[in-house]
């Protein structure tokens, strides 16, 4: 009997034993970027002993490791499958344009395409890395065209063409007799147009004469005055220039850099002279300015009284001196003739017994004499030459007396 028992407890043991080990897994957890094969895909549970396979995602690539685990007493063994992103490798290349990867070439990257200059893009700028490689197809880049540049007056250009590609480049000429004012050429740029913008001109170009105030031409060209035309001025004696000597005729019909001026030389003030001064007295002269010099009081001038400004800024002649008069003694000599007079009596009241009133005495008979002789010369004369009251005389020949 109690074999019995016992033979019974080793089947129960057995059987439970049985059963523990023959417990399922649920569903696996897969790795990163993969998922189970297709066929394990539906189910949720799995039995003891079974075995399951992981496949990487879209876009993802097998990078080692067993993609199969097993499932042994409810638990699966560990994952040693490794995805890693698919590379799509070089987009490939670009006619006059150039590929950028900012990232890479793996799933998920984009690569960006630009032109080169003077080309425009046709398609899209980005492709991006997905799961059959590179999407789409590669844009192309194309030359930029223009448009023919604009006519000029009295000119023209060439070549001419219906269009022109980016740095095609014309060149512009003018009819004879007139002159291009700007750029010669103009080329097909990177946004469709010409450039520079505006076109060039032509122009009648002709300098008036280059007169120039006490100046004169010395050397050059000689009328009519064209483009470039240049000449050599030059001042009067006399005159400094301020400015350039060497004139050109511009494309403005200008003389360049610009007509000179001819300025009278300047002289400064000349020296004093001692016992002397000169007027105007001026700080400065100009030139063929006169100064005039004179003396002071008993001084004479010795030299030239004037002097001008010269050319070479000095005055000329030398200056002149101023030298002193000579000292002169006047001498005076008074005759007295004597004169006879009676004397009367001395008192207190008879100012002619002084001897200052005996000198009146003697100037009054002197004047009074004087008087007498003037008349008797005059009647003398009278009757001499027969005029007035005097009769005429009669000469030898008419037979009187004399």
């Amino acid at each position: 009997m109690g074999v019995a028992y016992f033979l019974l407890l080793c089947c129960l043991l057995a059987i439970t034993a049985q059963v523990i080990t023959a417990q399922g897994c649920s569903r696996p957890v897969p790795g990163d970027h993969m998922s189970l094969s297709d066929s394990d895909i539906l189910l949720q549970t799995f039995p003891d002993g079974q075995k399951v396979s992981f496949t990487c995602d879209p876009g993802y690539i097998s990078g080692g490791g067993s993609p199969t685990i097993t499932c042994t007493a409810g638990s699966w063994s560990s994952v040693k499958l490794k995805c890693e992103k698919k590379s799509c490798g070089s987009a490939g290349d670009v006619t006059n344009g150039h590929i950028d990867y900012p990232v890479g070439t793996d799933f998920g990257d984009k690569a960006v395409i630009t032109c080169d200059t003077g080309y425009m893009l046709v398609g899209k700028s980005e492709i991006y890395c997905g799961v059959q490689g590179w999407s789409g197809r590669l844009p192309v880049c194309e030359v930029v065209k223009c448009d023919p540049p604009p006519e000029i007056v009295n000119g023209a250009f060439s070549p001419v063409k219906e269009e022109y590609s980016y740095r095609d480049v014309v060149q512009y000429s003018c009819k004879k007799d007139y002159t291009l004012s700007g750029s010669t050429s103009t080329s097909c740029s990177e946004d469709g147009t010409f450039k520079p913008l505006n076109p060039p001109t032509c122009v009648m170009v002709q300098c008036e004469n280059p007169d120039v105030v006490n100046g004169k031409w010395i050397d050059g060209a000689r009328p009519p005055y064209g483009i470039s035309s240049t000449v050599k001025l030059a001042c009067e004696s006399g005159y400094t220039m301020k400015g350039e000597q060497s004139q050109t005729c511009d494309i403005n019909s200008k003389w360049s850099p610009g007509l000179p001026t001819c300025e009278p030389v300047k002289c400064p003030k000349p020296p004093m002279i001692v016992n002397g001064a000169f007027s105007p007295n001026n700080e400065e002269y100009s030139y063929k300015d006169v100064v005039q010099y004179s003396c002071n009081k008993d001084y004479t001038l010795s030299g030239s009284r004037s002097r001008t400004c010269s050319e070479d800024r000095t005055f000329t002649p030398d200056p002149p001196t101023c030298v002193r008069l000579p000292t002169t003694t006047t001498t005076t000599t008074t005759t007295t003739t004597p004169t006879a007079t009676s004397k009367k009596p001395t008192g207190d009241g008879d100012s002619d017994s002084t001897p200052n009133g005996g000198h009146r005495t003697a100037v009054i008979v002197g004047v009074i004499l004087g008087g007498i002789l003037v008349v008797a010369l005059c009647c003398c004369g009278c009757w001499y030459f027969e005029v007035g009251p005097f009769p005429k005389r009669k000469t030898q020949g008419s037979g009187g007396p004399l």
